[in-house]
């Protein structure tokens, strides 16, 4: 499980929990779970969105329908027949968890000991994945990627279900969503993929 930026860079990452576990138990369990939870994760102070003046919103983790949204953690809205506003902002978050995917298969890509079974020891194991994460981000640190991450354009069907959330939170996946729409925080293929 990982927390990657706009540059297929990992932030934060977990290793070793076995695979059949759920991602939203993962991540509570984890240090970076409950430093998110507990507002300890150094999270850059919320400011106004990129075009606009106001509201104030928070920097924030997107996740998918397993997570339960938080102060700086969004999921997609739940359920069929949601209206426009919800269709794209459920477009946008998926592209933006497509960052961490796309990480994930540059990864792979570039150390090839990830496309097959690794025939090492457990502990061994972590330490590989754990210099291959360091390597990956020295990589692109000094060879960066030339893609836009706002050309990530995954298809697919993005009404999701999930847990429910709280008002307070509601309120700013809410704030997001107008963004998305207004003329601010529109990206032109949008409308072409919800």
């Amino acid at each position: 499980m990982a927390i990657v930026d706009a540059q297929y860079k990992f932030v934060a990452v977990n290793i070793g929990a076995f695979g059949r576990t759920n991602d939203s138990r993962v991540f509570k369990n984890l240090n970076m779970g409950r430093r998110l939870y507990s507002e300890n994760f150094d999270i850059s102070e919320p400011r106004p969105l990129p075009g606009t003046t106001n509201p104030a919103l928070p920097f924030v983790l997107v996740g998918d329908e397993a997570f339960q949204m938080y102060g700086n953690l969004l999921k997609p809205y739940a359920g069929r027949g949601l209206d426009y506003r919800k269709r794209v902002f459920n477009y946008r978050l998926t592209s933006a968890r497509r960052m961490v995917e796309c990480a994930f298969g540059i990864l792979t890509a570039k150390w090839r000991i990830f496309t097959r079974a690794i025939q090492l020891k457990t502990d061994t194991v972590d330490d590989v994945i754990k210099a291959c994460v360091v390597l990956h981000n020295y990589v692109l640190t000094k060879d960066p990627l030339l893609l836009d991450p706002l050309s990530v354009n995954p298809p697919g069907d993005h009404n999701e279900t999930g847990p429910r959330s709280t008002v307070a939170v509601s309120r700013m996946r809410d704030q997001f969503a107008e963004y998305f729409i207004c003329s601010a925080g529109s990206v032109p293929w949008q409308d072409e993929h919800i």
